[in-house]
């Protein structure tokens, strides 16, 4: 059982790899087993076909995501300053993959499974930071004269209006420059001004540690 468990991660982990790089349309069953040097025997052993694998990989996402997020958000150790970099960091990884060219792809020819990400993503990102949002008014870190619905669904248009092809194409600066700067121009709005000087300390102290800032 644990020898079959070991085999099924790793066809997700490589075909996940694939679909990044070639895109999903692109990736046929055959390629996958080759790439795996296994006999499309054993893969479809594991695997009906390529949906199923696709549909895998998102479910364990989901997982992933909603594990990390849940902790995130119980953890009552870290300073919020702290958990707030960790969110960002989180989410900027994820949008980086979002918005590579092959994951169009996807959009075009599976546009159901892409609906169920965006929903996925539309329901837990918007719940999470709003949470994080009322937790940083709460400790003080963001201002408490703004509306936190109107700023969360501020910073979810701008982000939508960032994943769309046309308009990066149209910038010059990278995914992630661009999702920075909407980072930085959102917070440097609602942040109190102790809340700034923490944020800019935390930045000064991941320099001096080698730490890769947001």
């Amino acid at each position: 059982m644990a020898y079959s468990e070991e085999v099924k991660q790793r066809i997700l982990k490589t075909t996940e790899e694939m679909f990044y790089q070639f895109g999903y349309s692109k990736v046929t069953m055959e390629e996958i087993a080759s790439t795996l040097s296994m006999s499309k025997k054993t893969l479809y052993k594991h695997f009906e076909n390529k949906e199923h694998i696709l549909r895998e990989i998102i479910r364990t996402k989901k997982c992933a995501v909603e594990t990390y997020v849940e902790e995130l958000i119980e953890d009552k150790s870290t300073e919020f300053i702290t958990k707030l970099k960790n969110f960002l960091s989180f989410v900027t990884s994820h949008f980086s993959k979002l918005s590579h060219p092959n994951i169009q792809d996807l959009v075009k020819t599976q546009p159901e499974v892409w609906n169920e990400i965006q929903e996925f993503r539309r329901k837990n990102a918007y719940v999470t930071f709003a949470k994080l949002i009322n937790h940083g008014k709460e400790s003080g870190v963001f201002r408490k004269d703004f509306n936190s619905d109107v700023a969360v669904n501020l910073y979810f248009s701008a982000i939508h209006t960032m994943l769309n092809l046309e308009t990066l194409s149209q910038l010059p600066i990278t995914v992630n420059e661009a999702y920075n700067d909407i980072i930085k121009l959102f917070f440097e709005g609602i942040f109190s001004e102790e809340g700034r000087k923490k944020y800019i300390d935390s930045d000064i102290m991941n320099e001096n540690n080698g730490d890769i800032k947001i």
